[in-house]
């Protein structure tokens, strides 16, 4: 490596020797492209030692394009990027991108300001990658750079459809199409035709959604990826719509297009066995359900997209659910999945560390142990603590066998609706954890200490088919403390008690209030600008606990896959019935007043005096 750079110098001393100014400067010029190249190839020690030669050259000689001088502070935060130090990465984009005066026409330029968006993006910093991309656009020239305006309003399209702001996301998707008309990129225009569909139908114009499908379906020019996406879309539409037998034959054309790209195909393929697979539980058709499950597992690789892979579990799981009537084979099955996500996770393990010790030697020795005790340390404890707990849960149905056939089905519905302590709860938990301790260790040990906490309380709630009431409002409190760890200043609860005192030694089952905020918390406060509340109110009355769990978010969204009914939510409402004879009730506040917003859940609560009453 060094050596590249001694004779880059040497080269340089025979330029500087040189008397003619004009031959210095073109010298000058070739040299800073060597360097410059250099620093793009490999990331290793040199590379900086390449940049700072180049601006050294720079500075030097008036002579040379500002051009070059751009470049030089894009390729130092490039090289911040590649290494992963996305603050340092953040501040030389922003750095390059305030150097570039309107009008902008120079298609370089949008590489800057690429790298710029999504790095902000990857760094949460969303309002700041909103506004350099609506700066690109307001230094562009409509007609000369329609090719880098369709890449901004297609980032700005999919970030507000992410915020769930639907009006602004479609404003922003027709101006990616008339980008990609005056750009002639056909493939950017059906892609963006596709997502246009798709907030159509979440806005409730159905038959427009279809026909704009319909019309890119006939472009035959596009990519064999572009014409998966155009069936995979297809599918989803008929999926909401119920047409179950539509969507599975347009799901089976996207996986024919799967197995024929070679780019991403582990994650299209598994995309689409998914898809398929889901819409045949749906028509209860579980022997085919099984066939493209099993496919799914086949090819389930630890470096596969991690939600299509806790998706696949899902189905699994639910497919298990409806179709195993012992249960000894529901716990075997139950198991395998456990043993087939932990070997997952430690071969993802491995290949990360394997990779950091790789890393640079020298310069990057530091980090790379730091990064090799966090990632260690961070995924051993949530996998150890997701094992633990998914194989108590197990253990607890096999104990069920001495109770009689009903009682059997009504607890082991219980234990069910435990394993719904979501794992990306407790990894993105840990996630912010880890981010609290690079920031402010003195917060980081408080929050691990509440996480420990509550997963003791999980742990021990989870021995037991009825608790203290406040036992399990301790656990709700410090699950709703966590997600205020990830989601700060977003929203507040209450919890209010009434007819009797916490401490009264009132028992309940566990974990039945948690689904149902979470709902709230992950779904019901998406994309709002006001800050969201919580109130749970729990009345004593003759024979049960009232309980009424209200939010002030987006309300019931039936067009949004969000608010499909989980497993949880689904267990919990038949636990529910099946003991107090009543339903759980969900109600859009909406419909009761509109200038209301959010929902109110209401459901009884079968209570005791004692855990062995």
């Amino acid at each position: 490596m060094l050596r590249q750079f001694y004779f880059i110098l040497f080269l340089l001393f025979i330029g500087c020797s040189q008397k003619d100014p004009d031959e210095r400067l073109k010298n000058d010029i070739n040299t800073l492209k060597k360097l410059q190249d250099l620093s793009i190839k490999e990331v290793n020690d040199s590379t900086l030692l390449y940049l700072t030669e180049a601006k050294r050259i720079i500075d030097a000689n008036d002579g040379i394009p500002d051009t070059f001088r751009l470049e030089n502070i894009f390729l130092k935060g490039y090289y911040y990027r590649r290494i992963n130090m996305i603050d340092s990465a953040s501040h030389y984009f922003h750095k390059t991108i305030d150097l570039i005066e309107a009008p902008n026409s120079r298609y370089r330029n949008l590489v800057y300001y690429k790298n710029t968006w999504e790095t902000d993006e990857n760094n949460s910093k969303l309002a700041n990658a909103i506004s350099t991309a609506q700066k690109f656009i307001d230094i562009s020239d409509g007609d000369k750079n329609a090719k880098g305006l369709t890449y901004a309003y297609n980032f700005l399209e999919r970030v507000n459809l992410d915020l769930g702001n639907y009006e602004k996301s479609l404003y922003y998707n027709a101006k990616t199409l008339e980008a990609a008309k005056k750009s002639s990129d056909t493939a950017m225009y059906v892609i963006t035709s596709i997502s246009r569909a798709d907030q159509l139908y979440n806005l409730g114009k159905k038959e427009q959604a279809y026909k704009l499908l319909d019309s890119v379906d006939h472009i035959k020019t596009v990519s064999k990826d572009v014409r998966r996406q155009v069936f995979r879309n297809y599918g989803v539409l008929y999926f909401y719509d119920e047409e179950y037998t539509k969507a599975i034959e347009k799901y089976k054309q996207a996986l024919e297009f799967s197995k024929v790209i070679e780019g991403n195909k582990n994650y299209n393929l598994i995309e689409s066995y998914n898809n398929i697979a889901e819409a045949y539980i749906k028509q209860q058709d579980y022997s085919l359900a099984k066939v493209y499950l099993d496919s799914t597992q086949a090819i389930i690789q630890p470096n596969s997209f991690p939600e299509y892979v806790t998706f696949y579990h899902e189905l699994r799981f639910k497919l298990n659910y409806l179709t195993k009537t012992n249960e000894d084979e529901i716990l075997e099955e139950y198991l395998g999945l456990i043993a087939d996500n932990n070997k997952q996770h430690e071969e993802k393990i491995k290949e990360e560390l394997i990779a950091l010790k790789l890393s640079n030697e020298k310069e990057q020795e530091a980090i790379t142990q730091k990064k090799e005790a966090e990632i260690t340390n961070v995924k051993l404890m949530s996998l150890l603590g997701f094992s633990i707990l998914l194989l108590l849960i197990g253990y607890l149905f096999y104990r069920q066998r001495r109770f009689k056939f009903e009682k059997q089905d009504l607890q082991m519905q219980q234990r069910l609706l435990r394993s719904q302590m979501s794992p990306h709860f407790m990894f993105n938990t840990l996630s912010a954890i880890q981010n609290q301790i690079k920031e402010n260790q003195k917060g980081a040990v408080n929050y691990l200490m509440k996480f420990s906490r509550l997963l003791r309380l999980i742990l021990e709630n989870s021995l037991h088919n009825y608790v203290e009431i406040d036992s399990e409002l301790e656990s709700l409190r410090k699950y709703i403390d966590l997600q205020l760890l990830r989601f700060p200043n977003q929203f507040e609860y209450t919890i209010s008690l009434e007819n009797f005192e916490e401490d009264e030694g009132i028992c309940i089952p566990p974990m039945l209030l948690q689904p149902f905020v979470e709902n709230s918390i992950e779904h019901g406060f998406l994309g709002i600008n006001y800050k969201g509340r919580i109130h749970i109110k729990l009345e004593l009355q003759d024979k049960h606990i009232l309980c009424e769990i209200e939010d002030n978010g987006i309300g019931l969204q039936p067009l949004n896959k969000a608010y499909q009914k989980s497993v949880s939510t689904q267990l919990i409402s038949t636990f529910i019935y099946k003991t107090t004879k009543q339903k759980v009730i969900t109600l859009d506040k909406k419909n009761e007043n509109l200038s209301s917003s959010g929902i109110v859940v209401k459901f009884l609560i079968p209570y005791k005096f004692s855990e062995h009453d």
